[in-house]
């Protein structure tokens, strides 16, 4: 249990008492006087789900018609649920969440929406929503190599920020905590993998992520772990696949020290025996949320000593990120094998205030380009498969 600093703050201050001189008319308290005390207690009880029903059910209204028109897959609609000011933990506003939604919709045209709302909390003219969402759907297009469409699942949990402007509720931010999402094709529908990384690290601190794949008799496997920063549009990062040799891929990696939330991906090809035929494709996306590096020079109250140790543990943390990025620059330079052609669909998470927005940047924008035999986001990550 965590107790809040305002408690620690009231705590420290000393109330002198004083003799409050009164009339008769002035000490009974009057009806309205005790509607108010009540009122305001129930701002502190451990379960606030009574209060406020008339803006309650306005704010259920709302998240009914949103999902609705999201999975009607009417843009306007959906968009008009969004405050001018919107902006959510990952940066992104309004007019991307417009741009990532239509590109989500093209690549998933069938997708389809649930929510579940697990709290509603009203504060005045505030109000915040904590929810769980999940989307199933299928890729617009085929991996070409394997003749199969993707196959969507995506599970994420947040909160929305709500804010009343004139007479209704309209969407001014939301956090995603959680959100995981996989991508299947061809055989690799039906492969028993999993894929488990942190939900939380410091800025610049190394973490593991880990791929474990319950290979079927007579078929291996090519995987691979990366991570980057979560920023619109988003661009891939280093991708070096390994030949499973075991049934666990690890993989040790350092935040970046951007301050930016980051998008963990990884990636399970299925060969054949002879791992010259690519069978199945399994990609798994995952939230990482990055706790911004405290700087010691802003902490109050804090001793020289303390400060100096905060220091040396910025640099070593930087001097790591520094190393990983040569590593990756120098793996990025080397001679690289004859990739499999096709590129996988970037996957993204949803929920009817499309929570994937932030996964969703890399999704596919389902556009052939001149000349290529294959959609130019269904490529798999460099391996040396020879696809045929």
């Amino acid at each position: 249990m965590t107790k809040s600093l305002l408690l620690l703050v009231a705590a420290t201050i000393s109330l002198a008492p004083q003799v409050l001189a009164k009339s008769d008319s002035d000490s009974a308290a009057t009806e309205s006087e005790v509607s108010t005390q009540a009122s305001n207690a129930s701002d502190f009880a451990i379960d606030e789900d009574k209060a406020h029903p008339v803006e309650r059910k306005e704010i259920e209204n709302l998240l009914t018609n949103l999902e609705t028109v999201w999975n009607r897959h009417d843009l306007e609609a959906v968009m008009n649920n969004y405050a001018d000011e919107y902006i959510n933990n990952d940066g992104i506003d309004k007019g991307t969440v417009r741009k990532l939604t239509k590109e989500f919709w093209e690549t998933y045209p069938d997708v389809h929406s649930t929510s579940s709302t697990k709290h509603i909390r009203v504060d005045g003219v505030y109000a915040t929503v904590d929810s769980r969402d999940i989307a199933t759907g299928t890729t617009a297009k085929e991996f070409q190599s394997i003749k199969s469409k993707g196959e969507l699942q995506s599970l994420s949990e947040g909160q929305l920020y709500l804010k009343r402007i004139g007479t209704g509720w309209k969407i001014i931010g939301d956090r995603i905590d959680f959100e995981k999402v996989k991508v299947a094709f061809g055989l690799a529908k039906q492969l028993n993998a999993s894929f488990t990384a942190p939900e939380q690290i410091k800025s610049g601190k190394s973490f593991t992520a880990k791929l474990e794949v319950s290979l079927p008799p007579g078929l291996n496997a090519v995987g691979s772990i990366s991570n980057q920063p979560l920023k619109y549009p988003q661009v891939s990062g280093p991708d070096t696949p390994r030949v499973l040799e075991s049934a666990t891929l690890e993989r040790v990696m350092n935040a970046n020290i951007e301050n930016c939330n980051e998008l963990l991906t990884a990636r399970v090809l299925l060969t054949n025996p002879t791992r010259d035929k690519v069978l199945g494709v399994q990609v798994f996306t995952r939230r990482l949320n990055v706790v911004p590096e405290m700087r010691p020079e802003n902490v109050i109250g804090l001793s020289a000593a303390a400060k100096a140790e905060l220091n040396k543990d910025a640099a070593s943390a930087s001097a790591g990120d520094n190393k990983d990025k040569a590593e990756q620059k120098k793996e990025a330079g080397e001679p690289k094998k004859e990739a499999a052609p096709g590129e996988l669909p970037r996957s993204g998470g949803i929920g009817e205030v499309i929570k994937s927005r932030e996964s969703v940047k890399e999704t596919i924008k389902n556009k052939e380009e001149p000349g290529s035999e294959h959609p130019p986001d269904v490529v798999p990550p460099t391996s040396p498969i020879k696809d045929k």
